[in-house]
């Protein structure tokens, strides 16, 4: 190895290390705070889930009926489809004002902060897909929390298929997470009427894209008859990757600290 290929290897190791360095800053500053992001999500499981549970208790000793009819009227339940949606949102809408101005402190430039933010809430989503597994792993475990009741085996989270909840889990948290932090860049760029702008546009393209496949005579719903509930939650995750494409669009130019 010559004089100068010595001389130049140290460097090339520092610059990967300087360039890896502020990455796992700002991964690390995300999840600085476990509770918002670890056990905030598990408490909105654990809380609705009891909710349920007393819900069905309540039918079952007010309500003249079979008991068995009654779990399996569960199945219907939207409760884990809902119950942490509005939550992740804001999560992704404060996750820029909270810790752009300290990552940008640290020495992060613009884009390593952006994919900072992306890998946390990726590792995010990947957190909430395994709680929900587990949580319905543990409802068929417990007879569905020994009531009958139906919370994460139900039909818009699968029903009852391990691949499936997962999926919806991920997905879920992934579109949520990014179209909030898609949102609060456009917020932090342009302020509100940027944020109006935006809604009307996503509006407007989507009634556009309908407007398209109805006219081409594309059969959507033939689409989405086969194997469902992965497929909507695909197509979750797709918009999660657009709203995180679309977040470093405007992040780059955004002040720091608005």
């Amino acid at each position: 190895m010559s004089t100068n290929q010595l001389s130049q290897a140290p460097s090339v190791d520092r610059k990967e290390h300087q360039a890896a360095g502020p990455l796992v800053k700002v991964v690390r500053l995300h999840f600085a705070d476990p509770m918002r992001l670890l056990g905030v999500p598990l408490t909105i499981f654990a809380s609705t889930t009891a909710v349920c549970v007393v819900v069905m208790l309540l039918i079952r000793a007010f309500v003249p009926g079979d008991s068995a009819e009654f779990s399996e009227g569960f199945r219907y339940n939207q409760a884990p489809l809902w119950c942490f949606a509005g939550y992740f949102v804001s999560v992704g809408a404060f996750a820029y004002a909270r810790t752009m101005p300290f990552a940008m402190g640290m020495g992060a430039t613009r884009r390593q902060y952006w994919a900072g933010t992306a890998i946390a809430l990726v590792v995010e989503s990947v957190y909430i897909g395994a709680s929900m597994t587990i949580f319905l792993a543990l409802e068929k475990v417990t007879g569905h929390w020994f009531s009958g009741t139906h919370m994460f085996d139900v039909y818009v989270m699968g029903n009852g298929s391990f691949r499936d909840i997962f999926l919806m889990g991920f997905g879920i948290s992934m579109f949520t997470l990014f179209a909030g932090t898609m949102f609060a860049s456009v917020f932090v760029r342009w302020n509100q009427k940027g944020v109006l702008l935006v809604v009307f546009g996503i509006v407007a393209v989507a009634l556009l894209l309908a407007w398209v496949l109805l006219s081409l005579g594309v059969d959507v719903v033939s689409f989405f008859s086969v194997d469902i509930v992965a497929r909507i939650a695909v197509g979750m995750i797709v918009l999660g990757l657009l709203s995180a494409a679309g977040s470093w669009l405007v992040l780059r130019r955004a002040p720091v600290g608005r």
